[in-house]
Parts: structure tokens; sequence; C-alpha cells
């Protein structure tokens, strides 16, 4: 796997730039590939500055890093994604509005067009703490039904991380859990476990990962996003991962659970979704 990252040339994007290169110096090519589409926002000495710090931070890491200048091609999305189709067993590490505000975090951004490709791996970042220096120690992976463990991700930087925290989260409508009765609790928590074991094998069978590292929870919520914050916080979280879901509009609105939660998440946040297997 080849690692790319999309920066704007901005300060956010040195942060996620951090994360990139601990993502690279676990990948079999070892080597980090910067992608940035010409625009008028950055550009100049100030980009410059940025990348070649970017590359001596990658020499101290021993993670070769390599700066392509894409031109754009209807936009700066079009300009990363001609590239990124043509680039074989591919991830790409991209970012969130720092300040969400009306806008929303990802809602809108290139990123979430990123997340919404099949062709390559996507990770979108917003981070939150920027003195982690893209190396979380502790990680929550929150799963929902129809989520999938991020494997080929983990994989690369799992070597570093010291405490992994599954947590499925059964959700279910506000009213049915005003009026769960105890059997039914316990038979959501009796599916849910079912789902972390098979995700905490996934894990043990692809990555470094060892089982004294990984522990599983299942929580019944009528909240998703709330209930990721409150693990997050529960298990002091350094970066919870999740993964991207197939939004029925095309777009996330202002109010979608994973814009909800980079909004209230004590810790970084990664949006993935993996590529899809020909």
């Amino acid at each position: 796997m080849t690692v790319f990252l999309a920066h704007d040339g901005s300060l956010n994007g040195d942060w996620i730039a951090r994360y990139a290169l601990h993502f690279a110096a676990g990948s079999t090519a070892r080597r980090l590939v910067v992608l940035h589409v010409e625009d008028a926002n950055i550009s100049g000495e100030p980009l410059h500055e940025r990348l070649e710090a970017l590359t001596a931070l990658g020499e101290r890491m021993n993670v070769p890093v390599e700066i392509r200048i894409l031109p754009m091609h209807a936009g700066v999305f079009g300009g990363l994604d001609d590239h990124l189709i043509q680039q074989e067993n591919a991830l790409v590490v991209t970012g969130a509005r720092v300040a969400g505000g009306r806008r929303g975090h990802l809602r809108g951004t290139i990123s979430e067009r990123l997340l919404a490709q099949n062709n390559y791996g996507v990770v979108a970042i917003h981070v939150m703490q920027p003195g982690l220096l893209g190396d979380p120690k502790r990680v929550l992976l929150a799963l929902t039904d129809t989520a999938q463990a991020p494997t080929a991700i983990l994989k690369l930087f799992a070597p570093a991380v010291t405490r992994l925290d599954i947590v499925q989260l059964e959700t279910v409508s506000r009213l049915r859990f005003t009026r769960l009765s105890e059997a039914e609790a316990a038979a959501l928590k009796r599916d849910g476990l079912i789902k972390t074991a098979r995700a905490e094998k996934g894990i043990l069978s692809s990555t470094a990962l060892t089982a004294d590292r990984i522990d599983t929870h299942v929580r019944v919520t009528d909240d998703w996003a709330k209930q990721v914050a409150v693990e997050a916080g529960r298990y002091r979280a350094g970066l919870t991962m999740v993964e991207m879901p197939k939004v029925i509009s095309g777009a996330l609105s202002f109010g979608h659970p994973i814009e909800e939660l980079m909004r209230i998440a004590p810790s970084d946040v990664a949006v993935y979704r993996e590529a899809a297997i020909s």
C-alpha cells in the first residue's frame, strides 16, 4: 500500500500530515506521496516552506516524501481523483474543517467527495489535539451494524497503538429506548458481542495488534454520536475511528451523526472508507 496525503497548504494540512507520515511508516512502500492541486488559495513561498518542512520531518522519521503538484480538473477534487484512480492499492489521507460552524466539518468538502469514491481508501481526519503529533496511543473504533473494521488502515499504525477499544453501538429510536425491556437490551448486547468478536478476530489476523491490547464493548443507545463521544472520553482515546456511511442523498446533512460527532468528540476523529475489493 502507498500512502498519499492531500495537502491544501494550510496549518491544518500540516497537522494531518503527521498522521500521514505515521501511516506511511507502517506501509509496505514506506514513503509518503504528497498531492497538492494548484489553486489560488496558497501558493508560492508559503506553500514551498510548508512542503519543505514536511519533507524534512519525513527525513527525520526515515520516511521519504515525494511532492506532486497537480493541475486542477473541474476543481481541486477532479485533480486529486484523476491522479488517485491511476494508483494501485492507494490510501489517501485528508482533513476536515477545523471550525465547522454552520457549514459543518465534513459536509461539502473535498474530503467528503473523496470518501464517496471506491477505487482507493480514504481517511479524513478532524484534528482536535495537534499535540498528539499524529501518533495516538489509544484508539477507539466505533462500529455500527454495517461498519467493517478497517484492518488495512489499522495495520499501518498498529505497532504504536497501546490500546484499541472496539465499541459496537446498537442504536435504537428514542421511543424504543425508553420502553426497552431488560430482555430486549440483553438480546441486543448478545448480537453486539458477536459483531465485536468478529471484528476483533479480523484485526488480530490482519494486524500486529495483540489480544492483550484490544478490549471490546457493546452499548445500546438512542444517540449514536453522543454515545461515541462518551466512549472516547471513557477510554481516553486520542483517536476515534468511524466508517463513512452510505448517504442516500449523496451528501452529509448538518445534523448527520458524523457531523455531530466531530462537533462534540473529545478526541481526534478519523472517518474512513477502505477501497472496494475487486
